[in-house]
């Protein structure tokens, strides 16, 4: 058997697409399309004329309810004795906890994987691992940060103006 090499056709005569290849649909060279700092211009090249390349994670409905510090359910076998292989799944050590937020002066209620909670003693509590940590992207850790960061805003302007 011949091994099929991406950009070639398949046994059933349709052709086999490369993932990294993006062709002739990535436009020429536009530099003003910039929406934040944190934003890529993907899928527009930077001012070098070098396409840029941006991952974007899969993430389930299940990891952006609570803080999962990147943890997701993920999918495998069962493997009995006699070596025959049945699909399951790996879940998250997942369970509800309050913590304390030094900001807010509150205990806030979370769904925690065990991994979160030792990132967050890691990291000196928990206002410091939601203001830092790439993984609080939606959900409840985004809506206790927003407040978190206005907190923190109202703080400095009271006292700005003492």
């Amino acid at each position: 058997m011949i091994p099929l090499v991406s950009g070639t056709i398949s046994r059933l005569g349709r052709p086999i697409a490369s993932c990294h290849y993006f062709g002739p649909a990535v436009p020429a060279v536009s530099t003003s399309h910039n929406l934040h700092p944190f934003i890529s211009n993907f899928p527009y090249p930077s001012s070098d004329n070098k396409i840029q390349l941006v991952q974007y994670r899969y993430r389930s409905n299940r990891s952006q309810r609570g803080l999962y510090d990147g943890k997701d359910v993920r999918s495998g076998n069962n493997l009995s004795f006699s070596m025959k292989s049945t699909k399951r799944t790996f879940k998250p050590n997942v369970f509800v906890k309050k913590v304390y937020s030094e900001t807010l002066d509150e205990m806030v209620r979370f769904h925690l994987t065990t991994s979160a909670l030792r990132s967050i003693d890691k990291m000196g509590g928990l206002d410091n691992y939601l203001l830092s940590s790439p993984h609080v992207t939606s959900g409840e850790g985004l809506q206790v940060k927003k407040r978190i960061i206005n907190r923190l805003k109202f703080l400095e302007r009271a006292a700005n103006q003492q």
